[in-house]
């Protein structure tokens, strides 16, 4: 009874979870590339930076001939040395 009653505890706590989900992001697709999501940035600059640290706001864009949502900030995996995206060398002015 007392396992029940747990499991009874996580299926509702789990459900709740499912309702109370963000809004679904809209296809990515040529009608809306450039756009940022959640829409509320595309009107709103001081909305799209407090979203920043949190990895938001995704724009629409056009890589290798498709279309996908991708985030404007980095995370610090993508730093590393040894990742595949690396950074050119600098070379001086003179």
């Amino acid at each position: 009874m007392r396992y029940a009653r747990s499991a009874l505890l996580l299926l509702s706590c789990y459900a709740i979870s499912l309702a109370a989900d963000a809004p679904m992001r809209p296809p990515c697709n040529a009608e809306n590339a450039g756009r940022f999501w959640p829409d509320e940035a595309n009107d709103n600059p001081k909305f799209a930076a407090a979203l920043m640290p949190y990895g938001y706001p995704e724009v629409c864009t056009l890589r290798d001939w498709k279309y996908e949502w991708r985030s404007l900030t980095v995370s610090v995996k993508q730093l590393r040395k040894d990742s595949k995206h690396q950074k050119r060398d600098a070379t001086s002015g003179r």
